[in-house]
């Protein structure tokens, strides 16, 4: 996926100012900010949802081929109807007309654990389950790139590394993901590229290391964390709000 000055504006206001990055395949890109920053109008810009200026190579693309060379994962996680959990993975494939010859319904629903739960229907899912569901429904579509926005939120500890180790694995199979990310700690250890968005624009762009200094994370977030390099990766906790007179801001 290619971005060249890609921009939204609600009125005057820039949502999304000038964005330029490539997100290519092996890598899985971690979209970080706080809350406002642009990171989901810039999900959906890059996909072709809304109006957006500058240009994306996604939008770029007719409908169908756009969704089959993209799966999107949005934040919400509403489901109006009974179907059981493999028909609502199986819509994953709506854009290959409903084909799998190669097994991808059943790859995902093994993928994020949830074999046991294949004839349940979807509304009787607790909030995680549901949210693995889903996750699954956009891995069935097997496309090169994913995007998901907040895909660990409301996930247990367990299920949110688990969902990390899916997105790297996707990676090593040569695909690329853009996953948005509030959990700064699970974004460093789990993300081999870190993208810092501030007010609509992109303020950083690089290693976890790079990107999330304590002056960035200062100036960005106002907070103060703890760092710490493990054999698992490093450890980013946020242990402080700062001041906004600090002088560090």
């Amino acid at each position: 996926m290619s971005l060249r000055s890609l921009t939204v504006r609600r009125g005057e206001c820039p949502v999304v100012d000038r964005a330029t990055l490539d997100v290519t395949a092996g890598e899985v890109a971690g979209l970080i900010g706080p809350n406002g920053a642009g990171k989901t109008t810039l999900m959906r810009a890059a996909l072709g949802l809304i109006p957006h200026a500058g240009r994306s190579s996604l939008a770029a693309l007719p409908p169908l081929a756009r969704a089959r060379a993209a799966a999107y994962l949005p934040q919400g996680r509403q489901v109006a109807w009974p179907v059981p959990v493999a028909a609502l993975v199986a819509l994953g494939r709506l854009p290959w007309g409903g084909a799998d010859p190669d097994g991808a319904v059943e790859r995902a629903i093994a993928r994020m654990g949830l074999a046991a739960h294949r004839d349940r229907p979807a509304t009787a899912l607790s909030g995680g389950e549901l949210a693995r569901a889903l996750i699954a429904r956009a891995l069935a579509q097997d496309a090169p790139l994913l995007l998901a926005d907040e895909p660990a939120a409301g996930l247990d500890p367990a299920q949110q590394i688990r969902t990390m180790q899916v997105f790297a694995a996707l990676a090593a199979e040569g695909r690329s993901v853009l996953v948005s990310l509030h959990d700064l700690g699970l974004a460093a250890r789990h993300c081999t590229r870190l993208i810092l968005m501030d007010r609509g624009r992109i303020v950083a762009d690089g290693s976890p290391a790079a990107v999330l200094t304590p002056q960035r994370l200062a100036e960005v977030f106002a907070i103060r964390a703890a760092h710490a390099d493990t054999p698992d990766g490093p450890l980013i906790q946020p242990v402080a709000v700062l001041d906004a007179n600090d002088p560090k801001i």
